[in-house]
């Protein structure tokens, strides 16, 4: 970057509000007034940070962060919304106040702050005063994100926290109940944005850059009146949003500034696929004891995510369970550090009897949206441990947690349950579920598992390199462009009438439509893990082939 643009980033980002009022004086009128014109900030802020590099110049927000930055500073604040439903408020837009200190009469905006700022202003003239609408979103750190991509944020955070001092005693607070963990350590700040912004909804993987406002306390429900506040209700940052951008949630965080991969990072992965693949491969076989098919599979959903929706279907889905015959207790952990250490988002979940009966799965809400367990963003992957199921019975609870579970399992979809009605969110979550014996949830794929118990050696972990080229390996071929050709489809097509006929003949069982559905969906994923955009006759051959060890092996 040039010295010039180094300055007006470094400027920008330690004094958001000039830049903005700036631009308000030149852009701003009247006769132009309305909520959908930002006076150009949107689009400056969006050009003046238009590459990753630039916006790693911006700290992050955090637990730490938030107690070293100034208010009014610029920040950048990569989150899950959890809930949209925060009290409205009107708010002050501009104003005309008198300036220290050479008692100038100036027009003030007021849109991405808290209000007029005190230690600059003589007096206001509130027959002046503009007003506005926002919206606030309570948002939190994105839930279950492993430890190594966590550190592409505090790498670039500590650089650009250097030579900054604590600006205040007061620890943020968060609503543990308003997390899907609700036990593990998170940041929550209110997203605080007007009435034109871009449509979210609950679990969107958004990226914020705003300006840091003061710690509010949190209002529910549908008061306008945002001085409203109790004693017992505690106090959150709050970050004025200059832009909100939906990110991809599947990807790598090295990946384009909206989680997609750019052609070059495409290009080199389809290249290297196959050697990614075999290696990859041979990891997993090897944590699960030698058993190759398991290992295919548990590759395979890695790279499985939801695509698209036909007919209220959810198409591309894989939830896998794979059965014990024998307890081991170490193989659910073993799933999840391999997971933890090659995709972005994984968390665990002991299924016990006193989780499924004590704790919540599902979002609800009274006055408040509560969180559960299974409203985390799309592109996470839960590993459910069964094993650790003991006999007892599962109460009303419990049941209706079973029930969320089998929900995103079959469809995808997580009921939030409200005081008087329920409502289905649509989600993109990845369920493991180990078990001893079936799962208790219906799932796309099961398969009992064959480890060679004579195996003993300990786990080898490939190099820093080779970890590195499975992250990228998974986080781009997820999101890859996948096509089947007119050619293909119609010898697909030929192959299942063929098979049908040849059933009938013989008087043996013939492929039902939902298992041709299966192996076309094996397919796609099959394909992808080779490093092929385009579905081939050997790919789906291969998906045929699977399809039938894995009715084998049931």
């Amino acid at each position: 970057m040039s010295p010039s643009v180094m300055s007006a980033i470094d400027a920008t980002i330690e004094r958001p509000l000039d830049a903005i009022q700036d631009l308000f004086s030149k852009n701003w009128t009247k006769e132009n007034a309305s909520e959908s014109n930002d006076f150009g900030v949107a689009a400056h802020f969006q050009e003046l940070f238009d590459t990753r590099e630039k916006l790693l110049q911006i700290p992050s927000l955090d637990a730490q962060s938030v107690q070293q930055l100034p208010v009014h500073s610029l920040v950048r604040f990569r989150c899950m919304v959890q809930d949209t439903d925060l009290s409205q408020e009107i708010a002050l837009f501009s104003s005309i106040v008198t300036t220290q200190p050479d008692g100038e009469e100036k027009l003030v905006c007021h849109r991405y702050s808290d209000g007029p700022q005190q230690d600059n202003v003589i007096e206001c003239v509130p027959d002046q005063d503009i007003m506005d609408l926002r919206n606030s979103y309570y948002c939190v750190s994105v839930p279950g994100v492993s430890a190594w991509a966590k550190e592409y944020d505090n790498a670039a955070n500590q650089l650009s926290l250097e030579g900054l001092t604590l600006d205040g005693d007061d620890a943020p607070q968060v609503i543990p109940g308003r997390y899907p963990f609700p036990r593990a350590q998170h940041f929550a700040a209110v997203v605080k944005t007007h009435a034109s912004d871009i449509n979210i909804g609950v679990t969107d993987m958004v990226d914020v850059i705003g300006v840091l406002g003061a710690s509010n306390s949190v209002i529910s429900g549908d008061s306008f009146d945002f001085n409203e506040e109790s004693s017992d209700s505690p106090r959150v940052p709050t970050v004025h949003a200059i832009t909100m951008r939906k990110v991809d949630d599947h990807g790598h965080p090295d990946l384009g500034i909206n989680g997609q991969p750019s052609k070059s990072d495409m290009d080199a992965c389809l290249q290297d696929a196959a050697a990614t693949r075999r290696d990859l491969m041979a990891y997993l076989t090897d944590a699960l004891k030698g058993d190759e098919l398991a290992a295919e599979l548990v590759l395979l959903h890695m790279l499985a995510r939801v695509y698209a929706r036909a007919g209220g279907k959810a198409l591309g889905q894989f939830s896998l369970n794979l059965k014990q015959t024998e307890l081991d207790t170490t193989l659910c952990q073993t799933l999840e550090k391999i997971m933890s250490n090659i995709l972005p988002k994984v968390h665990a979940i002991p299924m016990t009897l006193q989780t499924l009966n004590t704790e919540a799965f599902y979002p609800r809400k009274d006055d408040q949206l509560l969180s559960g367990f299974l409203q985390v963003t799309r592109g996470t992957t839960l590993v459910l441990d069964e094993t650790a199921l003991e006999e007892g019975t599962l109460n009303e609870q419990g049941l209706k947690n079973l029930r969320a579970v089998s929900g995103v399992s079959q469809n995808q979809t997580l009921s939030y349950m409200f005081p008087f009605n329920s409502i289905d969110f649509n989600t993109d979550i990845s369920l493991l579920i180990v078990s001893l014996g079936s799962s208790l949830v219906p799932v796309d794929c099961a398969i009992t598992l064959n480890p060679d118990t004579t195996r003993t050696e300990p786990l080898v972990v490939p190099s820093a390199d080779k970890i590195e080229a499975f992250r990228k390996y998974v986080s781009v071929l997820r999101l890859a462009e996948y096509t089947v050709s007119e050619e293909v489809a119609k010898e697909i097509e030929t192959d299942f009438v063929e098979q049908r006929k040849a059933a009938n003949a013989a008087k043996t069982t013939p492929i039902t439509p939902d298992e041709f559905a299966f192996n076309i969906s094996l397919a796609r994923i099959v394909s992808l893990s080779k490093g092929e955009i385009s579905l081939s006759m050997d790919s789906w051959e291969q998906a045929v082939s699977l399809a039938k060890q894995i009715g084998d092996r049931k």
